[in-house]
């Protein structure tokens, strides 16, 4: 796709996210992660432009971001794209990021 701005990484394994915000509160798995955004399998349908925070599970620790749906791909999920996140939670971002890098993918 020539939009893409960053390298996106497939999971080959199960990890959920969590999202709060625009008046929802679900969980979907993630399919694929970049350092500027995500693709979460869900079923919910929400508007695109809502602004919430995503809950990323990287080891023990949790990575908190505030992420803006961006496309909606039917049958699927939500395309999000990260809007703000701290220090320490773009640090966990990159060693998740590492470590799909360098997972190989069935």
């Amino acid at each position: 796709m020539a939009g893409r701005r960053a390298k996106r990484f497939r999971v080959p394994v199960t990890i959920p996210i969590a999202f709060l915000g625009g008046g929802l509160r679900f969980s979907g798995d993630l399919i694929d992660i970049s350092s500027t955004g995500l693709l979460l399998r869900c079923k919910e349908d929400i508007e695109l432009g809502t602004i919430g925070r995503m809950a990323i599970p990287v080891g023990h620790e949790t990575s908190r971001i505030v992420a803006v749906a961006k496309r909606r791909l039917p049958g699927v999920g939500v395309a999000f794209e990260f809007s703000h996140m701290t220090p320490h939670d773009r640090e966990l971002l990159r060693r998740l990021i590492l470590r799909l890098a360098s997972t190989p993918v069935p």
